[in-house]
């Protein structure tokens, strides 16, 4: 009697999520349209999904969405330079760690989004400040992953970079951030999904009417149109999506080796 069952094949995972998506709009569609839930402004997924269809060629709309991924990419960019940078300095240096540690935690639980009127207030209106409010929220999974990367490093790549004379700062820039790279990206790729939900919901609450999150709020302003904001929100959680398979092949394809590590 075999108790373990076979891992499923990739072909079969997609199988049974695309199976699972169907089944929950097909379940939808029956209960909304026989009226067995009548509450009004619940999306029909059929409408929903013809609604999406008209975004598709919408230009207007389609700014909007490039307008959300600069400010995602502009966040996202600033985030990885300061947590790389941060947390492997805390990770190398014990003076460093305990000079930050304090803060790191005090910001890291404030929600991001609840900071996003103050950066108005310093910066005024635009892109900047959403790109920061991104930012916040994107910088702690890295900065902990590359700290926690930089202290796994190799004590014997260590010592030996020492041996040869190489500083402090010397031996984290050569030997212990290229080791620590793979930890990194893991920070980034799950940074890469929170920045893009941070962004939309920054442009809800901060946004000058640009952004997804804006399209969204201008829309929903009308309740004639909660169908085109109902297809706007499937929109960007298809960009999440499509995000999160993106840096999870270049997680697979790149730092490949790092399997052969843990093994």
């Amino acid at each position: 009697m075999n108790l373990l069952s076979e891992p499923l094949g990739r072909s079969r995972q997609i199988g049974y999520g695309i199976t699972g998506i169907i089944g929950t709009a097909l379940v939808a569609e029956v209960v909304l349209r026989t009226g067995l839930i009548s509450t009004p402004g619940l999306p029909v997924p059929s409408q929903v999904l013809a609604e999406t269809g008209s975004l598709i060629g919408d230009q207007l709309f389609w700014q909007e969405v490039a307008f959300t991924l600069q400010e995602w990419m502009l966040g996202l960019l600033i985030a990885t330079i300061a947590g790389v940078v941060l947390g492997g300095l805390m990770g190398a240096f014990t003076k460093v760690f305990i000079a930050f540690e304090l803060p790191v935690e005090v910001f890291r639980v404030l929600p991001s989004v609840a900071l996003g009127p103050i950066l108005v207030l310093l910066l005024g209106s635009g892109m900047l400040p959403l790109s920061l409010t991104v930012a916040l929220a994107c910088v702690w999974p890295i900065l902990l992953n590359t700290m926690y990367g930089v202290r796994a490093t190799d004590a014997t790549a260590v010592q030996t970079a020492r041996t040869f004379g190489l500083s402090g700062l010397a031996v984290l820039a050569r030997i212990k951030i290229p080791s620590a790279l793979p930890f990194a990206f893991t920070g980034i790729r799950i940074s890469a999904s929170i920045g893009l939900i941070v962004a939309v919901s920054a442009e809800l609450l901060i946004g000058n009417g640009q952004g997804i999150g804006g399209y969204i709020l201008v829309n929903s302003a009308n309740a004639m149109n909660l169908d085109t904001v109902y297809a706007a929100t499937l929109v960007a959680g298809i960009l999440g999506v499509a995000v999160s398979m993106v840096f999870t092949v270049l997680d697979n394809k790149v730092f490949a080796w790092k399997k052969g590590l843990a093994q």
